[in-house]
């Protein structure tokens, strides 16, 4: 969400210290698009980030907020880490507990394919989102195994992401 976003709303690609996250704005349209897509209720959203010493206050605070899982991988020197695996495992988990029929995913990592197919062998409908141009932003193997796939338009990123970049 940061790097496509960053170079959606300032053109280039910016650190997330360079960035502002409206997560409350973010959540409002996840959940709206929930209902949109799948015109059942939302389970929850699960909110997946990395952290090396553990969470900072801005994941402290979703991790309060109603309906919000946070789910945090490892950020090491080499990046973050253990994301992709967490979100698969989720995913299938969910999915075998049939504690959905339904998943919006927003990412374009094709580690992900695999746990989409495995879900969907499950049958849970998957509707992927991604921030435009998603043709750069996804692996076009993921977004050709998703049952849907749904581009945030610009307008819709700017609404929960800014640069503080000068």
């Amino acid at each position: 969400m940061f790097a496509s976003g960053s170079k959606l709303v300032a053109g280039e690609r910016h650190t997330r210290s360079q960035l502002h996250l409206d997560h409350e704005r973010v959540l409002e349209l996840l959940t709206r698009l929930a209902g949109e897509l799948t015109e059942l209720p939302l389970l929850r959203i699960y909110w997946y980030d990395g952290a090396s010493t553990g969470p900072n206050p801005a994941q402290v605070a979703l991790a309060y907020r109603p309906n919000v899982k946070l789910r945090l991988g490892l950020v090491t020197e080499q990046g973050q880490q253990g994301v992709d695996e967490l979100i698969a495992h989720d995913l299938v988990t969910l999915a075998k507990n049939r504690a959905m029929s339904d998943a919006l995913l927003l990412s374009g990592d094709d580690d992900l394919r695999e746990a989409v197919e495995e879900a969907q062998a499950l049958g849970v409908r998957v509707h992927l989102l991604g921030i435009s141009p998603i043709r750069e932003n996804q692996a076009a193997a993921l977004v050709q195994a998703a049952d849907t796939s749904r581009e945030l338009t610009e307008g819709e990123v700017r609404s929960f992401l800014t640069s503080r970049a000068k």
